[in-house]
Order: C-alpha cells, then sequence, then structure tokens
C-alpha cells in the first residue's frame, strides 16, 4: 500500500511589494515635483500679471492725475479772467507771476498711491499767453518703483465770436440773393482794395447751426463763401437750391462742397447780463448825443445809462451819436415790448472808429432806417439780449436797413432776423442767437478780426503735449521739482 501524497501547502507565495511600493513612491514623488513646478510657474504668472495690472492701473492714473492738476490751473486761471480774487487761493504765487502747487494724498486702490505738482507760467493772464506743466507721480507698492507722467499745455484766450453767424437751433436764408463772406476789419472797408490788386473781400464766411436735427441749416439760394456746421454727423438735410453755393470762390452754383461742411459742431453760450455799475438814468433817448455835456465817466472810463427806450425815426439829422473817443454802455430796463426803434432814416453813428458803444436789453430790438454807422469797426457796437433761457418768451431782434450796419450781436436767447442792405449796404460782424433768419437780398460780411476779441472770454488749450522723453522732460523739470 502506497503512502499517502502530502497535502498541498496553503502558505502563499512571496510577491516582490517592495519593489512595487518603491515605483508608486517615485512616481508620486515626480507627480508632486510636476505640480510643485507648475504652482510655483502659476504663482510667478499671477504676481507678474499683478504686476503688470498694478502698472496699468498705475499708468492710467498717471494720466488723470497729470490731467487733474490741469484742470485746477485752468479753473484758477479763468476765475481769474473773470475776476474771482480768490482764484488763487492755495497756490504758491511767487513775485514774477507764476504759481505753484502740488496735491497729495491720493489712494489709487490696491496699494497705488499717486500725486501732482502742477505749474503755471502767468497767474495774471497779462501779456504772453500762460502756460502749464503738470507732474504726476504714481508709486507702486512692493518696491516696484514709482510711474511718472509729465504734461504741457498752452493756452489762448477763447473767442465767442470765431464764426459768422451762429444759432442755437435753427439759421435759414430766404430769397434768391442773399450771400455770405468775409473781410478783416483790421485792414480797412469792406472790398476795399488795397493795392497790388488786393480786395478786402474773402471766403472765409460760415453759418452753424447748434441743433442735431438734420434740417437745422437751410441755405436754399444763397452763396456761402466760406462753410457751415452742424450739430450732427448726419448732413442729409443740408442742400441748396440751384442758385445756392456752399465753398469757396468760384464754386459752381447748386453745390455744396464737402471740405466746407464741419459736423458735429459745439459751442456754449451762456445766458449774458447787464452790467451793475451805477450811471445816469434817463427815460427816453431820441437824437442826441451821448455822454452829455457834464457826465462823469466811471472809473473804468465808461459812460453809464439805464434807459427807458431808445426811438429814432424821420430823416437823417435824427441820429444818436457816441461823442468822438467816448465809450459808452446803455442799460435799457424794460423787459418786455419794444425797448429800440429806429426806422425811417435815422440811424446810430458812432462818431469815430475810437468811439464804442455796448446796449445791454431783454426787451425786443428793431433796427432799421440807416442803421449804426460805427467807422466800419463791428467790434465798436456791440448788442446784447439778456433774455433768460428760462423765459417764457423769445427775444425778438430784427436788425435791417439801407445803409451799412456794422456791429456784433450776441443774443442767445433771442429769434434774430438780419435783413441788409443788399447791393446798396451789408451788415457786417458776427451774430449769436437762438434761430437765425436771413430774407431778402441780405449781404451778411463776416468780420475776420473778431476772432481775436477775447476781452473778458476763458482761455482754452491751444497745444496738448505728454512729455515722454529724458530730454523733454529734463527742459521742464526744474519748473516742477517741489
Amino acid at each position: 500500500m502506497s503512502s499517502p501524497r502530502p497535502a498541498p501547502s496553503c502558505r502563499p507565495r512571496r510577491r516582490p511589494l517592495r519593489g512595487r511600493r518603491g515605483s508608486v513612491l517615485l512616481v508620486a514623488v515626480l507627480f508632486s515635483s510636476m505640480i510643485a513646478i507648475a504652482i510655483t510657474g502659476y504663482l510667478r504668472l499671477t504676481a507678474t500679471v499683478l504686476k503688470v495690472s498694478q502698472r496699468a492701473i498705475g499708468n492710467n492714473a498717471a494720466v488723470n492725475l497729470a490731467e487733474t492738476g490741469l484742470e485746477e490751473a485752468m479753473w484758477s486761471i479763468n476765475q481769474t479772467v473773470a475776476g474771482n480774487a480768490s482764484a488763487w487761493s492755495g497756490w504758491y504765487v511767487s513775485g514774477t507771476n507764476t504759481g505753484a502747487r502740488a496735491f497729495s494724498g491720493f489712494d489709487l486702490g490696491q496699494g497705488v498711491t499717486g500725486k501732482v505738482r502742477v505749474y503755471i507760467s502767468n497767474t495774471l493772464t497779462t501779456g504772453a499767453a500762460p502756460f502749464i506743466i503738470s507732474r504726476a507721480t504714481v508709486t507702486l507698492p512692493n518696491g516696484q518703483g514709482n510711474i511718472e507722467k509729465f504734461i504741457k499745455v498752452t493756452l489762448s484766450l477763447r473767442s465767442t465770436f470765431a464764426n459768422g453767424l451762429v444759432a442755437k437751433r435753427t439759421i435759414s436764408f430766404a430769397g434768391n440773393s442773399a450771400s455770405v463772406d468775409s473781410y478783416n476789419s483790421a485792414k480797412g472797408a469792406y472790398n476795399a482794395n488795397l493795392g497790388g490788386g488786393t480786395y478786402n473781400k474773402n471766403d472765409n464766411g460760415s453759418a452753424g447751426s447748434l441743433a442735431v436735427t438734420v434740417d437745422a441749416l437751410s441755405v436754399g439760394n444763397a452763396d456761402i463763401w466760406g462753410h457751415v456746421a452742424v450739430g450732427t454727423s448726419d448732413t442729409s438735410g443740408l442742400s441748396v437750391g440751384s442758385n445756392g453755393t456752399v465753398g469757396p470762390f468760384g464754386t459752381t452754383a447748386g453745390t455744396v462742397v464737402a471740405s466746407a461742411v464741419t459736423t458735429n459742431f459745439t459751442a456754449n453760450f451762456p445766458d449774458t447780463t447787464a452790467p451793475t455799475t451805477s450811471g445816469y438814468s434817463i427815460a427816453s433817448l431820441g437824437s442826441t448825443t451821448l455822454p452829455r455835456g457834464g457826465d462823469v465817466a466811471a472809473s473804468d472810463g465808461k459812460f453809464y445809462y439805464s434807459v427807458g427806450s431808445i426811438g429814432l425815426s424821420g430823416n437823417a439829422s435824427n441820429v444818436l451819436h457816441i461823442a468822438d473817443d467816448k465809450k459808452v454802455v446803455i442799460i435799457l430796463t424794460p423787459t418786455t415790448g419794444t425797448a429800440v426803434d429806429v426806422k425811417g432814416n435815422a440811424s446810430i453813428q458812432l462818431d469815430n472808429s475810437s468811439s464804442t458803444l455796448a446796449i445791454y436789453t431783454e426787451a425786443d430790438v428793431s433796427i432799421a432806417g440807416n442803421g449804426a454807422v460805427n467807422a466800419g469797426n463791428p467790434a465798436n457796437f456791440m448788442l446784447y439780449g439778456t433774455r433768460a433761457s428760462s423765459a417764457s418768451s423769445k427775444q425778438s431782434i430784427a436788425i435791417s436797413g439801407n445803409g451799412n450796419l456794422s456791429g456784433v450781436v450776441y443774443a442767445p436767447n433771442a429769434a434774430l432776423s438780419i435783413k441788409g442792405g443788399g447791393t446798396s449796404g451789408g451788415v457786417q460782424g458776427a451774430m449769436i442767437g437762438d434761430t437765425v433768419t436771413l430774407t431778402g437780398n441780405d449781404a451778411f460780411h463776416y468780420d475776420e478780426a473778431l476772432a481775436s476779441l477775447t476781452t473778458g472770454n476763458p482761455y482754452g488749450i491751444s497745444n496738448w503735449d505728454e512729455l515722454t522723453t529724458s530730454a523733454a522732460r529734463s527742459a521742464v523739470s526744474s519748473y516742477v521739482n517741489f
């Protein structure tokens, strides 16, 4: 009998666990290292992005701070023009009439701070036009350094009368012979032969409307030798009749030259008020001469009169004269009705080229007859419409006549109608109204010299320059190193 087989062993076989555990550990280490490298790169990328973001914020903030400094300086300058005695409060003003001021403590977020230093070359706004230098410094966090912006601007006085005919709403031409052109009174009378075949008649006339409706400017059959401006980019409503023209001399009838049209025209024409200087009271003015014998000028050298009305009619001897070399201001006291009425062959006359007349009126005006004769210098005769924009009705100012009317009308809330003398005369100067209408054979001649009529007007920026090079900054750094 054979021996029984031994029972199979129940002990499990040995496996290479240590080797497998080592492989897993190695993979885990490698994977962890990759994750660590990725996280480190991501953190570095995030830090770089944060730095770039902070520099971008700082760069924009520096520009904004420099502009803020410019605005502060502009405010003080224009307040000086307006007569504000505290315009330079907070500024250091030296004996040479230069101004300087630092604005600091700006918290721009994310640890970014800033300051701006401003220099003004002429705080009195007399003599040479002022310039402003603004230096903005933005400090970045975590030792990233500073960002600086230097801006220099040159200023010039603005003229309210840089254009010939301007309406806040609509301007329209009626008739077949109306025309607009220009001349320069500083060179003499309109169309005067200046010698050498040169005439004082130019194609720089202008008519513009601030309105944004396409039909705000109706040219019809008028000839506008110069340009037109509208307050919209849509010029579909601007057209001319078969005899109408917009463009330079020589433009074919029925044509609007594209380059002679300005779109998105904007301007600011605030309400105006009469001066409050005390003067003489007169119930009504007719044919007479101002100033009267014995009248005394105010401290500014002008003669002021509060007047109930101006009425002139009849033959050519009925004239309101402004005496030689005298400056007269007439303030009409009525608020309704017609305060100025000139008709027949009567007129208002400035007796020489140094005489001036300014009329302020809230009531209506009708100047016809032989108009206003003032030695061909429109700036010497100023008519201001003082009715407020909030008034329930519009002021009416009608100017016409057989003679040569030369003057400037500023009445931003008035319905302004102009009827010049056509071939027998004309209207010369500049006009601003709520609406402007030219009828008949009007001939309107814009006086280019009025573009320099800046007295009492604010300053504007004529040149803006960011100084980016080391040489440019070094040239001005002495002004703003404080």
